[in-house]
């Protein structure tokens, strides 16, 4: 007979490790948010981080489909906020499975439902079909896949000066005000495929642990002491981001 206790205290610890950063953060989770959004700052500006936050209902188009049209504009928009140039970096909705595939090249970076794509005659963003009946989802993964375009793509780093530059990439989504998506899209569970019960599934790289975090020294930066756009984050994000916020206000 199974020990429900031991049961429970191995799905807490499954949940813990599925919230926590997929990557090691040099000199830890915290110390490493303080050095790199200060780094985001010199090298984008402060201005950017000083804009309004994106809020769910100011970017998601009332009556959203969830068809891919209506996707492909939610990720236009996000490509706007995050100052992506129209055409610079080609968009498709051809990418199999869950765009966790080995790449048979050099220069492919990989995320759960996109990627990006570096090429001779220009760099490409690919996602997941299915993204674009989760509008949350689609805005935190593209807003990544974008990210990296930016980074990679314009050259601000390499693979090899940046090896956290999957976490830097998250990171950035949370500098150009898209935190709220990256957060909420970072842990959810899904009703399995035989009907019992639920699964875990978790997104990204840093993940609702730093998440919180991270959005806690975002809004200590923007002068925010009780910032009122917290209510849109899912509650585990919210209290961890408060806990974290009053800490760094002392």
């Amino acid at each position: 007979m199974r020990n429900p206790i031991g049961v429970l205290r191995r799905n807490q610890q499954v949940r813990a490790e599925l919230k926590a950063p997929r990557e090691r953060l040099p000199g830890g989770r915290r110390r490493w948010i303080r050095s790199s959004m200060n780094w985001l700052i010199a090298e984008f500006g402060r201005d950017v981080l000083l804009r309004p936050i994106v809020l769910p209902d100011e970017l998601i188009p009332a009556g959203y489909d969830g068809s891919l049209a209506a996707a492909e504009e939610l990720c236009a928009r996000v490509a706007d906020r995050m100052e992506l140039p129209s055409g610079r970096c080609a968009l498709s909705f051809g990418l199999v499975g869950d765009g966790v595939r080995r790449p048979a090249y050099r220069g492919v970076v990989k995320e759960q439902g996109g990627r990006w794509l570096r090429g001779a005659d220009g760099n490409e963003i690919q996602l997941a079909p299915a993204l674009a009946a989760d509008p949350v989802a689609l805005t935190a993964i593209y807003a990544h896949e974008a990210g990296h375009e930016l980074l990679l793509g314009g050259d601000r780093i390499s693979f090899a000066r940046r090896p956290d530059h999957e976490s830097l990439t998250d990171l950035l989504t949370v500098f150009y005000g898209l935190g709220i998506f990256t957060a909420n899209a970072a842990y959810e569970r899904r009703p399995r495929p035989n009907g019992r019960g639920k699964q875990p599934l978790a997104r990204g790289y840093l993940r609702e642990a730093a998440l919180s975090d991270a959005l806690a020294y975002y809004a200590l930066l923007r002068g925010e002491r009780h910032p009122d756009w917290d209510r849109h984050l899912d509650p585990p994000v919210r209290r961890g981001m408060r806990n974290q916020l009053t800490i760094l206000s002392k």
